[in-house]
């Protein structure tokens, strides 16, 4: 009798395993294939939705019409829903703390935390009565000494302040000592000072000129009446120095209807081709 052979069977077996391994190891290679594609393309729609659609034909950006300084005086009194209202307008604004107040230096690091521009809004002597701050008030009758020295220490109250302009000031600004004194200090800590302009009289800017002290003066008031339309008249007149000149700097205050006229029209001044600018790049 034949010896009956087992190879052939276990060979067959043999095969048909690695047959089956070799089907398997495929279809898993093509399930990894289309996994990977799959996620290509969720990554390539994902992106796509990121990227924002582009208008054809494409509308230019508009043309410069001009740029606007904007400073926003009398922060460091408060600190509510409207002086942090201000910290929501989407332009590059300039904002002035008066020193000796409970916000004064809180809100200047809020302010520039959030983007903005920080100055010290001065107190100087009027050619009338003369409120308020009387730690830091600059008055005509004071010596150098104690002129520089108020000056420095509203800079440590408010240490991220970049420059300085005046709070009233009718008197003080139109005096020679005073306002030497005050340049001093600036071109020592090289600042910069914008002039308010409180008063015709005013030789703020001159004396900054003459020591060297980079300057600008405001050319509007948009607040001195508490009227929308007003505010509003007055913010376009702004605007109409900006075209024509290139540049205008206007001053306004922390009150509720200049907010919420500047949260109406500052997107709209922009899609005009105006530009907001910090008063810092505004100097001469």
């Amino acid at each position: 009798m034949k010896k009956f052979d087992l190879r052939t069977p276990v060979i067959y077996v043999l095969s048909f395993i690695i047959i089956v391994l070799l089907i398997i190891l495929k279809q898993q290679d093509d399930l990894n294939k289309e996994l990977a594609l799959k996620e290509k393309i969720e990554k390539v729609e994902t992106k796509k939705e990121e990227r924002p659609h582009k208008i054809f034909p494409e509308v230019p950006p508009p043309e410069l019409k001009g740029k606007i300084g904007i400073i926003i005086d009398d922060f460091g009194y408060r600190n509510d829903e409207i002086s942090d209202g201000f910290l929501n307008l989407e332009a590059h604004l300039t904002y002035a703390i008066i020193p000796g107040h409970a916000h004064s230096t809180s809100f200047g690091e809020k302010a520039v935390a959030a983007g903005y521009e920080v100055i010290v809004h001065m107190p100087m002597e009027n050619t009338g009565k003369t409120y308020g701050e009387e730690e830091f008030v600059l008055m005509t009758d004071m010596d150098s000494e104690t002129i520089e020295r108020r000056v420095k220490n509203s800079f440590i109250q408010i240490p991220t302040a970049i420059g300085l302009n005046n709070h009233q000031g009718s008197k003080a600004s139109a005096d020679q000592h005073v306002m030497s004194n005050v340049a001093r200090v600036l071109k020592e800590k090289k600042l910069f000072f914008i002039d308010s302009r409180t008063t015709g009289e005013t030789i703020a800017e001159t004396t900054m000129e003459v020591f060297g002290v980079p300057t600008a003066r405001r050319n509007v008031f948009l607040d001195n009446e508490d009227d929308e339309e007003k505010i509003l008249k007055q913010l376009m007149e702004l605007a109409d120095r900006a075209e024509r000149s290139g540049a205008a700097i206007g001053i306004g205050h922390v009150k509720l209807k200049t907010l919420h006229v500047l949260e109406e029209e500052i997107p709209r001044l922009q899609a005009k081709g105006f530009v907001f600018e910090f008063v810092s790049k505004m100097l001469h």
